[in-house]
């Protein structure tokens, strides 16, 4: 099992990104991750703690984050005492770099002699259907 330390350390940090991702498109992914942290506590932990996540995510604009990232960190870290194999959760929530812009794909077409169609969000420009 990891010291205190380490584990104090690590519910700051998946706190944190926690936090972070509440405002972001991203959030669903942590939100999955969290809920399979919560779930080694029980159904009925899971359960109680996603409904309080749901509720601080969405007053998560006008909360501050301080505050909320203390109160999650309190929480992921008596979880994670109670539970020692949520500590792997707990590290993949921990190592979320909050400050990273989340990935996506950028495509271009120029300079095509053919066709091009793309599919996705926040699309751009013509579609020429006629024949050269």
């Amino acid at each position: 099992m990891l010291e205190q330390a380490q584990l104090v350390a690590m519910a700051g940090a998946a706190a944190t990104a926690l936090v972070a991702e509440m405002t972001k498109d991203s959030w669903a992914s942590m939100r999955s991750l969290a809920a399979r942290f919560f779930r080694h506590g029980g159904a009925e932990e899971e359960e109680r703690q996603m409904a309080r996540l749901t509720a601080d995510q969405a007053q998560a604009t006008t909360s501050d984050r301080a505050v909320l990232q203390d109160r999650w960190s309190r929480r992921l870290l008596t979880l994670v005492e109670d539970f020692p194999e949520a500590a792997e959760e707990l590290a993949e929530m921990a190592r979320r770099k909050p400050e990273e812009p989340q990935s996506g794909v950028n495509q271009t077409a120029e300079n095509n002699t053919g066709s091009v169609i793309q599919i996705g969000r926040d699309n751009s420009g013509n579609l020429n259907t006629e024949k050269r």
